[in-house]
C-alpha cells in the first residue's frame, strides 16, 4: 500500500498521468466528432454525385419522356442502377410510369436519404415538362461507404494524437515535473536554521525552475533573519506582558474588556473591588456591565454601538447606588478592539461630581434666603411642564411684596434683609415639599406648585400666601415691620405651554392684583 500511495501522492506520476488521460480524452472526443463530421460530409458529396449523374441523364430521359418511348427509358434506368449508390430509379411521363427499375433501400439502421426528383423538359421547348426523373438513393451503400473513409480518418487522428500525448507528456516530466519533484524533496529535507541552501537543477540556470530556486533560498535566508528577530520580539513581548500585568494589577482605574453582547471576559482588581466582582473571572458564570451598572435606560447599549460603528471611543458617565455613601459616579469609555471586542477604562467621577453638583446648586441659589434664584427656577420650571402628567395641572405664582421699600428706606438694609428671609420661610411653609419656591429679584418671588388636581388648589394657596405674609415681620432691637403680598396666578395643564409665556402671564397678573389695591391675588387671564 505504501509504494502506491508514495505514487499516487507523487506530483511528477500525477501530472504525467492527467496529461495522459485529458489528452486521450480529447483525442477520442476529436476522433468520435471527425468521424461523424467527416462521414456527413461523405454522405453530401456522394448525393451531391448523384445529382450530378440525373443531370447527366437528363437530355435522353427527356427524349424517352417526350417520345413516351419506354425501352429507351427502361435502358437510361438501367444504365444508371449500375452505380452501386442507387437503389431504385423510375421515369414518369405526366402520371404514366415509363420504365421502373431497382427496389428502395428499407435498412432501418441507416439513415434514409429522400428520393432524389428532377423535372423533364421536352427537347423543344424547355419551359415545357413532359415527365419526372426520380433516383432512390442505396443509403446502406452510402453510409457503408461514408464510415469506412471516417473511421480510416480516425484512426490518422488517434495516431497523431497518441504520438503528441506522448511527446508532450515526456517533455512535462523531464523539464517541469522532475526538477519540480526535486526541489520539493530538498525544501522537505531542509533544516530551518542550519544555513542550508537548495540546490540549483541542472540545466535551468535561466529559466523559471532557476529563478525559483533563487528565490526559495532567498526566501530561506529571510525566514532565518525573521525567526531570529521574532525570538527577539518575543522576548521583549514577554517583557511587555510582565509590564502591564503590574500595571493592570495595580493601577487606581478599572481596565476591562467587553464583548459586543455587554458581557465582561476579564477586569482588574480595582474594577472588581468598585462593582463587588470577584478579582478573577468566573467561567461558570457571566457578568453583564448593564447590569452592574444598573443601566436601566440602554444608555450602555447606545455607547457600545457607538464605539463599534464609528471605530472609535465612545465616552460616558453612569451615576450607579453605593450604600449608605449614596451615588457612585463612573466615566466610562471604551475603545473598540477587533473580533467584536471592546476595551473599557473606568474612572471614579464621584468626587468632581458633587463638586461640578455643589457649584450649579451655588449658582442656582439666592445667597441670602437659600432658595432659587432667576436661574434655577428657569431650569426647573422647565422639567416641571416636560413631566406634567395627564389630568393634572400646573400653577405659576409671581408673589410681589407691598411696602418692602418704605420698610428698607426706614429701617435699614438689615432689617430689609430680615423681612425678605422670613417671607422666604413663609412660603416655604405654605407649599409642598414637592413645590418651588424662588427669588428672581429685589422683593420678588416666584412660587411654582406642580402637580395639581384643579386650579382651586392653587386659588387655595395664593389666598394663604396673601394673609400668611401679611403677619408683622421681627425685624430685631424691638422692631418689627408690617408688610403684604400682591400675587399674580398662571395655570396651565398643557405640557406645551412655554415657560416664558406662563411667567408673563403670572406677572401681568400680578400687577392687575397691585392696581385693584395690593395685598390680594389675582388670575391671569384664560388660567
Amino acid at each position: 500500500m505504501a509504494p502506491s500511495r508514495r505514487l499516487g501522492a507523487s506530483v511528477v506520476w500525477r501530472t504525467t498521468l492527467l496529461i495522459l488521460f485529458f489528452a486521450g480524452l480529447v483525442g477520442i472526443l476529436v476522433a468520435l466528432a471527425s468521424t461523424v463530421m467527416v462521414a456527413r460530409e461523405e454522405r453530401q458529396r456522394m448525393q451531391q454525385s448523384l445529382v450530378e449523374l440525373m443531370e447527366t441523364v437528363e437530355r435522353t430521359a427527356s427524349v424517352a419522356a417526350f417520345a413516351r418511348d419506354e425501352q429507351l427509358a427502361y435502358e437510361v434506368a438501367r444504365g444508371l442502377l449500375r452505380n452501386g449508390t442507387v437503389s431504385r430509379v423510375v421515369i414518369r411521363e405526366g402520371d404514366n410510369e415509363l420504365a421502373a427499375v431497382g427496389e428502395a433501400s428499407v435498412d432501418t439502421r441507416t439513415v434514409t436519404l429522400p428520393v432524389l426528383t428532377l423535372a423533364l423538359a421536352s427537347p423543344f421547348d424547355p419551359s415545357e415538362r413532359v415527365g419526372d426523373l426520380q433516383l432512390w438513393p442505396a443509403s446502406e451503400r452510402i453510409d457503408h461507404d461514408a464510415g469506412a473513409y471516417s473511421g480510416y480518418i480516425a484512426i490518422i487522428l488517434l495516431v497523431q494524437v497518441v504520438v503528441v500525448v506522448l511527446a508532450v507528456a515526456w517533455v512535462v516530466l523531464n523539464v517541469v515535473t522532475r526538477p519540480v519533484k526535486k526541489l520539493s524533496d530538498d525544501l522537505h529535507q531542509l533544516k530551518v536554521g542550519s544555513g542550508e541552501l537548495i540546490v540549483l537543477p541542472p540545466g535551468h540556470r535561466n529559466d523559471e525552475i532557476g529563478r525559483l530556486t533563487e528565490d526559495i533560498n532567498s526566501l530561506i535566508g529571510r525566514t532565518g533573519d525573521l525567526l531570529a528577530a521574532e525570538r527577539d520580539m518575543r522576548a521583549q513581548r514577554e517583557e511587555s506582558e510582565r509590564k502591564f500585568r503590574l500595571l493592570f494589577e495595580s493601577a487606581q482605574t478599572g481596565i476591562f474588556t467587553l464583548d459586543g453582547e455587554g458581557v465582561l471576559h476579564d477586569w482588574n482588581p480595582w474594577f472588581s473591588r468598585m462593582l463587588g466582582l470577584p478579582a478573577h473571572g468566573d467561567a461558570a458564570r457571566r457578568y453583564a456591565l448593564g447590569a452592574l451598572l444598573g443601566d436601566d435606560t440602554s444608555r450602555l447599549d447606545a455607547l457600545m454601538v457607538r464605539a463599534l460603528s464609528d471605530q472609535r471611543p465612545a465616552a460616558a458617565d453612569f451615576e450607579i447606588p453605593h450604600g449608605t455613601a449614596g451615588s457612585l459616579w463612573l466615566h466610562l469609555v471604551l475603545n473598540p478592539m477587533p473580533g467584536n471586542l471592546m476595551q473599557g477604562i473606568v474612572n471614579d467621577v464621584t468626587e468632581q461630581k458633587r463638586a461640578e453638583a455643589s457649584a450649579i446648586a451655588m449658582a442656582e441659589r439666592d445667597p441670602l434666603t437659600g432658595l432659587l434664584n432667576r436661574r434655577g427656577i428657569e431650569h426647573r420650571l422647565g422639567d416641571a411642564l416636560a413631566t406634567l402628567r395627564p389630568d393634572t395641572g400646573l400653577a405659576l405664582m409671581v408673589v410681589d411684596l407691598d411696602g418692602f421699600k418704605q420698610v428698607n428706606d426706614t429701617m435699614g438694609h438689615d432689617a430689609g434683609d430680615r423681612v425678605l428671609v422670613a417671607a422666604a420661610r413663609h412660603l416655604e411653609a405654605v407649599v409642598r415639599r414637592t413645590d418651588l419656591v424662588a427669588r428672581i429679584g429685589g422683593d420678588e418671588f416666584v412660587v411654582v406648585l406642580c402637580a395639581l388636581e384643579s386650579a382651586d388648589t392653587a386659588r387655595f394657596i395664593a389666598s394663604k400666601i396673601v394673609s400668611t405674609l401679611a403677619r408683622p415681620v421681627d425685624c430685631g432691637d424691638g422692631q418689627s415691620a408690617t408688610i403684604g403680598a400682591s400675587v399674580g396666578v398662571a395655570y396651565t395643564a398643557t405640557p406645551a405651554d412655554a415657560a416664558d409665556k406662563l411667567m408673563r402671564r403670572a406677572d401681568d397678573a400680578m400687577y392687575e392684583a397691585k392696581r385693584a389695591g395690593k395685598s390680594q391675588f389675582r388670575f391671569a387671564a384664560g388660567s
